[in-house]
């Protein structure tokens, strides 16, 4: 009796879906110089393809991100001299679209749990005298 050699596959196959975001991430890593792409599927079991079919995709503005009205931010404290913490941006997706005439609102979530809402014009003096104001009481 001849013995025969059995393949068990334990996963359901099929094809993955990408979330738009994994899909921008993996662009995103595969900016490096040379051989980056190849390196990032390999990296994560992509087909290097599927990469170059994504940044085409988003070049053209098939793939991108829904705007939110919320852009992520950190703080930053500036050198001591300036006395004042700058912002940062974290993301870079493009602002939504405001109505003309209105200007977007900044919210700062204080360490005190208070929030403030600003426009987006508000000199920065103002607002760390206001932040200070509210922060500390």
């Amino acid at each position: 009796m001849a013995v025969q050699r059995i393949e068990v596959i334990t996963d359901a196959g099929g094809r993955r879906a990408y979330s738009a975001e994994e899909k921008i991430r993996l662009v995103g890593e595969a900016r490096g110089g040379r051989g980056a792409v190849a390196a990032v599927a390999r990296r994560n079991g992509v087909c290097s393809s599927l990469i170059y079919r994504w940044r085409r995709q988003i070049k053209n503005g098939e793939l991108s991100l829904v705007a939110s009205p919320f852009v992520p931010v950190h703080l930053v404290e500036a050198s001591p001299s300036a006395g004042i913490v700058s912002p940062t941006v974290v993301s870079s997706l493009p602002p939504a679209p405001l109505a003309e005439g209105r200007s977007a609102l900044v919210e700062v979530v204080l360490s005190n749990g208070r929030v403030l809402r600003v426009g987006e014009d508000i000199a920065p003096a103002t607002l760390r005298r206001l932040v200070d104001a509210l922060d500390g009481a």
